[in-house]
């Protein structure tokens, strides 16, 4: 199995190799708790957990954080984000970022999400933060200014090296902790020096103050994983400045290059071509959007577009990924009603099975191409719809189909929980000899059967794969 992913650093695809055997050490930005999640961030983690399942079911030991920033993310006014909302709601920022973080963890286990490893908090994490920023001004790679530090990046000749951009693109203005006292405006801050009013703030060498965003991810990652580590993710819009920055200050540290081997970045949510997100005001939270759909159907729709192209919200969409997801239910609902019922040895079956789940794993293998692993997948339904309609199936072919939908379907968490109940014998005379009289067009014939198969207390739904048999 050789596995490939498209790193950001070099703009092309790599064979991945972790740094140490059938290790890997993954580090994924993590929310500001600040507020509810909404598709956005639904897209992005639910990548991330297919990545990582996927990782772990090809032999890899994965070791997943995910940060939780839960002080020093600034709005472009220059205020916090986490002081702006505990103003808001009259609340402590420690009880605004309890409340969110619980609602992430809630939201991750509905869509099914797998929690991360780690999910440390940057409150937790500020004495590895003084200390890192220690070893950069000792390094000479940052200043101070009045109790607060600055990375120099002119100091640091790679600093564009992810993005392709250059430093003057941080034009003044463009960020919220560009101030007058910078040398340059493309210096970012480590360390801010709070004013008295400020809530959360800490000792320093410097000032009583807070850290600064970019900084929080390093030390954190650092400290859990070293002065390297194997894939780092985020949405594509973190690639600059905020991975950048990342980039400039682990390298500064250590001098040990690179800080991280793989950069696998998620392309954005998108509404009506615009990048969804609260500042934009067209965010759809993820409590809103499962009012509507299941978590499967979500996952399905996220899973059916490849992780790196924009994947812009509609309802046409999710309503197509809807009846993908009620296609394989109806398929598992009519594996287990049929698979005591062996007519044929099925090798051929068998074979063509084993080789469609080949071919949905090399998709995954290839910078984790899951619109054309679903291909396969839905292939494999098609198939076992096909052969049950024929008859031409062993019990032991259709358990084998059985579990490879659910092996495959793991990846994606798009298959939901089926109940056990299984259908009475009679109920499924009358489902075949119903189909039987469809085939022949004997329409009265068929219904009058559907309204028997109601009073024994089941509906028989028409599905483009066959009749699907539920309780009332």
């Amino acid at each position: 199995m050789t596995i490939k992913l498209f790193n950001t650093l070099t703009r092309r695809k790599e064979v991945f190799k972790p740094l140490k055997n059938r290790e890997v050490r993954m580090f994924v930005c993590g929310l500001t708790v600040y507020d509810y999640l909404h598709l956005g961030h639904a897209r992005t983690y639910s990548f991330y957990d297919t990545l990582a399942r996927f990782l772990r079911h090809s032999g890899y030991k994965v070791t997943y954080i995910q940060n939780v920033t839960d002080i020093g993310h600034l709005l472009d006014t220059g205020e916090d984000r986490m002081i702006k909302k505990a103003k808001q709601e009259r609340k402590h920022p420690l009880e605004i970022a309890d409340f969110y973080y619980k609602h992430e963890l809630e939201m991750f286990e509905k869509l099914k999400i797998q929690k991360p490893d780690l999910m440390p908090r940057a409150t937790d994490h500020v004495k590895e933060i003084i200390e890192q920023v220690k070893k950069i001004l000792e390094k000479g790679y940052a200043y101070v200014v009045k109790g607060t530090v600055y990375f120099d990046v002119s100091k640091f000749k790679d600093y564009g090296k992810l993005s392709k951009r250059k430093p003057e693109e941080l034009i003044p203005g463009a960020r919220a902790e560009l101030r007058e006292e910078k040398e340059d405006p493309a210096d970012f801050a480590l360390w801010i020096r709070a004013p008295p009013e400020h809530i959360m703030k800490w000792n320093s060498p410097w000032s009583e103050g807070y850290p600064g965003w970019h900084i929080e991810d390093t030390a954190i990652a650092m400290k859990y994983f070293g002065t390297q580590y194997d894939i780092h993710g985020g949405a594509i819009e973190l690639a600059f400045p905020h991975h950048e920055a990342e980039i400039a200050q682990a390298e500064a540290t250590t001098g040990i290059k690179p800080y991280v081997k793989y950069w696998v970045h998620a392309g954005l949510l998108t509404i009506n071509g615009q990048r969804m997100g609260r500042s934009m005001g067209n965010m759809v939270t993820v409590m809103d959007a499962l009012d509507k759909y299941s978590p499967e159907t979500i996952r399905m729709w996220i899973a059916s577009t490849h992780y790196r192209k924009p994947l812009d919200y509609n309802e046409k969409d999710l309503d197509v990924a809807k009846a993908k997801v009620e296609r394989i239910v109806s398929t598992m609902q009519r594996i287990r009603d049929n698979i005591g019922k062996a007519t044929i040895r099925d090798a051929v079956l068998s074979r063509q099975i084993k080789t469609l789940k080949v071919q949905f794993l090399k998709a995954l293998e290839n910078d984790m191409n899951t619109p054309l692993a679903l291909t396969h997948f839905l292939k494999i339904i098609s198939l076992s719809n096909k052969q049950i309609d024929a008859r031409e199936f062993s019990k032991n072919g259709l358990k084998k189909v059985e579990e490879t939908i659910q092996e495959l379907g793991e990846f994606f968490q798009v298959i939901p929980e089926l109940r056990d109940e299984k259908v009475p014998e009679e109920v499924l005379i009358l489902v075949r000899r119903r189909e039987e009289a469809r085939k022949r067009k004997e329409w009265a014939r068929a219904d009058t059967m559907r309204q028997e198969i109601k009073s024994l207390g089941y509906i028989v739904e028409d599905t483009p794969d066959g009749p699907r048999t539920k309780p009332v």
